[in-house]
């Protein structure tokens, strides 16, 4: 008898930390539990990328994205 392949689901919450509106000037607030599961701590930089679809945004730690040039010049 065939092997059956048994796909795991992800979590509809997979990556979602919730949902934030835009201030009027521009301004966003990223969720408490984003902050502590991605160590982001106050003052540090973040990198905004447009999405390639253009339908959003992403937010990359600066110090992340210079450890991994830093490896790469090695």
């Amino acid at each position: 008898m065939p092997r059956q392949i048994v796909k795991k689901r992800r979590s509809p919450n997979h990556g979602l930390y919730g949902w934030i509106t835009v201030s009027d000037k521009g301004q966003i607030a990223i969720p408490a539990k984003a902050r502590q599961e991605l160590k982001i701590k106050t003052g540090d930089k973040l990198m905004v990328l447009r999405r390639q679809n253009k339908d959003g945004i992403s937010l990359v730690k600066l110090d992340s994205i210079s450890k991994r040039l830093h490896k790469l010049r090695d």
